[in-house]
């Protein structure tokens, strides 16, 4: 069984232009199997900026991360497993693509 990952791309309000232009880069390259969520403009969930969010299976994680790092410029990027166990998957399973932010950890479950 394969896992789903999650991309979650974060800008600043500043960032939205530049945000925007990278999610539809995104929808034009991203492999098939890709989710492709809509910009959301304000803090949702255990995240602290803005963002948007990649859906994947665990295969697609190479050529998702090749295409992120190519051009996110300097949106930090949280790379995430979807875990039962919600806190771990955003910390222990997870990665970043440049700077680290911190997250609402207290939102999160544990199994």
């Amino acid at each position: 069984m394969s896992l789903i990952y999650h991309a979650h791309v974060y800008f600043l309000p500043e960032q939205a232009d530049f945000a925007a232009a990278l999610h539809a880069t995104l929808a034009a390259q991203l492999p098939p199997g890709c989710w492709l969520g809509r910009l959301i403009h304000r803090e949702v969930g255990p995240h602290t900026r803005p963002m948007f969010e990649i859906d994947f299976a665990d295969s697609l994680l190479p050529s998702v991360r090749a295409l992120l790092e190519a051009h996110r410029g300097q949106l930090p990027v949280l790379l995430h497993p979807q875990l039962a166990d919600e806190l771990a998957a955003h910390t222990t399973a997870a990665s970043w693509l440049g700077e680290p932010l911190p997250l609402k950890l207290a939102t999160l479950s544990r199994a």
